[in-house]
């Protein structure tokens, strides 16, 4: 069968005339397993390919022709290395010719993309590539100004990991390197050729031809894209000033470069709404990517990303927008459509640094307004719109900002109401419960200063959260129970079940020196895990019985097996990891305390876990009744 391919994909290249598209594509499946291993083989297997890219080459074949014979030579090169391409003819490639921009050069410059790709895979072949100017012109100016998405994000993906697998050894403020020569980014960064393309094709100011606002604007969305993980890579190329003739054109300042140009002056942000979103974007991820580049200053809680944003006023200009304080006067239409990028970029900043959050006068005023926009009915709660934006930054502060000053009242969390509610609040209840994610053993271990507060504090401050929202609505957990049962609500059910699961799983602290500034409230009982927690009242009344209850079901319904039952099996699912992860926790319980009754439970745990996610015991009355909205 392969041999036949083979024959009748020659036969095809010789017939110009008719479209070729569907004896490739089968070759394309066939070919690049079949012509390998042996001499032979991998002789026809270049003698194919070199026929493939003289056709692609010499313009006899319709542009619609070249897709397909491209995906085809695409398949035949996977596997080769970047000096098995050169041994095939760098020379003859025309790397410059197939990385034009143009709607029909699609396809090839897919093809010399791909090839490109190759010498990605070790630092002498990246050194190799950068010696390539013209090429690299041309794959930069690909990167910003063609006009198809694919291409773009892949010319962006061969930059990003050229420079990364060519950086030199780590210096100050730079992120471990893969022990590069830099070719790479001198290239880039220090031939003015390649440098003023980052200019000219996304300042709003510079003439291009071919390029009109909105191609500008899509330039500078591509590289505010790479620009954080290229800043995480080698801080000072990007920061730094290269040429200055170049910078000061753009009215960059003494020693600035290309980080202050996509930073300060290349978005028209007072104009453009939306590409102030796109900025504001890039500020969240450059706080992010660059989160482990210590400033090596006296400064705790810091990174050269933050340092930069604080610096040139961008932190307090943003968080403005989102906390909206008395004289600052937002404009009410940008508002609207810069509020959630603003939630997001605090977000953050408090989820990345919460010690450098924790120090200043910023978690006063994101509580204040929290209390301000959570502050909603029932009704409102229930049935419009949730204000997601707000409700996922009170889940990303440290716990430590969401305690209560004095009365619970003062808290936001106060706010979040467990009956007449939506997936969004329970969701944010649990990852609040939760306390701190379980952390991962990585190497090089992070900055010291990103791990304040400790994890220990931040458990403390979350199970001070769960008493105290405990014992100011003791109905949390019926209605928790009530919402998990509703099948016909699945979202909500599921959010309500990751609420039982977050507190059985609750990462709050064993040792309980951590908690001594930390009060409790003196109503109800407050023990020192998650899972015993669910064994106590309040809790204990509702969570106990629903696990242990077998999960209703529609199957025996009118109907057959449609949504409903779908809906009910995911539902059933998520109870049952619910009762496993408390199942797990009580035998380590039962390990640490033999005789304490934890035997008893973890035997009728057993027999339900024995039954599966869907046992079969529940009637048709409760699957009716959870349709009774």
């Amino acid at each position: 069968m392969a041999d036949d391919v083979l024959r009748r994909t020659f036969t095809a290249l010789d017939d110009t005339q008719n479209d070729p598209t569907k004896t490739f594509e089968e070759a394309e499946m066939v070919l690049p397993h079949y012509l390998k291993g042996t001499q032979d083989l991998i002789d026809q297997r270049i003698s194919l390919m070199r026929r493939l890219a003289g056709d692609l080459t010499d313009g006899r074949r319709p542009q619609d022709h070249a897709l397909a014979m491209v995906n085809l030579l695409i398949k035949l090169f996977d596997g080769w290395t970047w000096q098995q391409v050169c041994e095939f003819g760098t020379q003859s490639i025309p790397f410059k010719d197939g990385l034009a921009i143009g709607e029909g050069m699609v396809p090839f410059n897919r093809l010399m993309l791909a090839l490109l790709e190759k010498a990605t895979g070790s630092p002498a072949d990246a050194a190799h590539a950068a010696s390539m100017l013209e090429t690299v012109q041309a794959v930069v100016k690909l990167w910003l100004c063609t006009g198809d998405t694919g291409v773009a994000t892949q010319a962006g993906q061969l930059i990003q990991d050229l420079l990364k697998v060519d950086s030199p050894a780590q210096g100050a403020g730079d992120a471990p390197t893969g022990g590069g020569q830099g070719l790479v980014w001198r290239r880039v960064f220090g031939d003015k050729d390649v440098y003023s393309i980052f200019f000219e094709s996304c300042s709003l100011s510079s003439k291009v031809e071919g390029m009109i606002k909105n191609a500008k604007t899509l330039a500078q969305a591509r590289l505010m894209e790479v620009l954080p993980r290229l800043a995480a890579i080698n801080w000072q190329a990007v920061a730094n000033g290269h040429h200055r003739d170049i910078e000061a054109k753009y009215e960059i300042v003494q020693g600035g470069g290309l980080m202050d140009f996509a930073a300060l002056k290349m978005v028209d942000y007072k104009e453009d709404v939306l590409m102030h979103r796109c900025l504001i974007d890039f500020f969240s991820d450059l706080m992010q990517t660059t989160a482990s580049l210590d400033t090596h200053t006296m400064a705790p809680h810091d990174s050269l990303g933050l340092q930069y944003l604080i610096t040139h006023g961008l932190h307090a200009r943003t968080s403005a927008i989102y906390l909206q304080l008395p004289g600052s006067n937002p404009d009410p239409i940008d508002s609207m459509f810069l509020y959630g990028p603003a939630a997001n970029y605090l977000a953050t900043y408090a989820s990345t640094y919460p010690g450098h959050f924790l120090a200043g006068q910023m978690p006063k005023q994101v509580n204040d307004r929290l209390m301000h926009t959570l502050e909603l009915s029932p009704g409102r709660w229930a049935h419009s719109d949730s204000p997601k934006n707000d409700l996922h930054l009170a889940a990303s502060l440290p716990r430590k900002a969401l305690l209560p000053e004095g009365s619970w009242s003062s808290s936001p969390v106060s706010l979040l109401p467990s009956k007449a509610t939506n997936p969004d609040a329970l969701h944010t209840l649990a990852t609040i419960f939760h306390g701190p994610e379980r952390k991962t053993l990585v190497f090089p271990p992070p900055a010291e200063g990103h791990t304040d507060p400790d994890a220990a504090e931040e458990g403390a401050a979350a199970r001070a959260i769960y008493y105290h929202y405990l014992a100011n609505n003791p109905r949390f957990w019926q209605d928790i129970t009530t919402h998990a049962d509703t099948v016909a609500l699945k979202d909500l059910a599921l959010s309500a079940i990751r609420c039982i699961t977050s507190v059985i799983t609750a990462e709050w602290p064993t040792i309980t020196t951590t908690t001594a500034d930390i009060p409790l409230p003196t109503t109800i009982a407050t023990p020192e895990s998650g899972h015993l927690a669910i064994l106590s009242p309040p809790a204990l009344e509702y969570t106990l019985p629903y696990l242990l209850r077998p999960p209703p079901t529609f199957a025996n319904l009118v109907g057959g097996r449609g949504d409903p039952e779908s809906s009910a099996y995911r539902i059933a699912s998520a109870k049952f990891d619910a009762l496993r992860a408390l199942n797990s926790r009580l035998m380590g319980q039962a390990e640490r305390q033999p005789g304490q009754g934890y035997e008893e439970i973890l035997a009728t745990i057993g027999k339900r876990l024995a039954e599966g996610p869907m046992s079969r015991e529940g009637q048709v009355g409760g699957n009716v009744g959870v349709l009774e909205l």
